[in-house]
């Protein structure tokens, strides 16, 4: 199973949608046809050869640019999501084991004020991530996980989630918000991004190598819940 195909089924990929591509050093954008916005996370993989004309989903590149294609087709101010980030939508006090798969440092941060305990695993940050071996261990044992939206371009996304009985939660710009998530029984909310159209801040702000941050701060946080 692959969650990325599976949204491709819903969305076909037609290049001729595409208007705009920008490599950025830290993200990929895709502006589409109608001026709408969508990014995925590079995470320090080569993306100077994406096949635009016929991505790949075996491609690690084509699987990050098919990210934000789709991203850029249902992440749109056009569509009901509910406003605010994480930690205001979900109430993690009620939960006892929590696991977030891919370190986001400003959440651990604001959740470790509230005297918040989180298992962290990453495959990229050995100095914050718990040894992976011990990955489907925590999961099973989780009553809620935080999962990075890159899990759908990396390839981890259907093994992440059927491993996990506990709420699991989609986090991060990559995220795309869409209501196939929810096939998945455990996943209650999906936490990303929308940008105005054309919004040439956020074109430049990743064109120019800039992360989270620097671009996110143009956009709105949303979500898609399921609870």
């Amino acid at each position: 199973m692959d969650v990325l195909a599976d949204l491709l089924e819903i969305e076909k990929y037609n290049e001729k949608n595409i208007k705009t591509v920008i490599k950025g050093q830290r993200y990929l954008l895709v502006k589409n046809e109608n001026g709408n916005i969508g990014v995925a996370a590079v995470l320090g993989e080569d993306i100077s050869k994406i096949n635009v004309r016929k991505p790949n989903l075996n491609n690690i590149a084509d699987r990050i640019f098919l990210t934000a294609y789709l991203n850029s087709i249902f992440n749109t101010e056009k569509k009901y999501f509910f406003n605010g980030d994480l930690l205001q939508v979900v109430d993690f006090q009620r939960y006892n084991n929590i696991v977030m798969i891919g370190y986001f440092k400003p959440v651990i941060k604001k959740m470790s004020a509230k005297g918040l305990k989180v298992s962290v695993f990453d495959l990229r940050d050995n100095e914050v991530s718990l040894p992976l071996s011990e990955q489907k261990e925590y999961l099973q044992k989780a009553d809620a996980v935080i999962l990075s939206a890159t899990s759908i371009f990396n390839g981890t996304f259907n093994n992440i989630v059927s491993n996990t009985n506990g709420d699991t939660f989609i986090l991060g710009p990559t995220s795309i918000l869409h209501k196939k998530f929810f096939e998945y029984k455990t996943v209650k909310g999906i936490f990303g991004s929308v940008f105005e159209t054309e919004d040439k801040r956020v074109e430049k702000a990743i064109a120019e190598g800039f992360g989270t941050r620097q671009f996110l701060k143009f956009g709105k946080k949303v979500s898609l819940l399921n609870f």
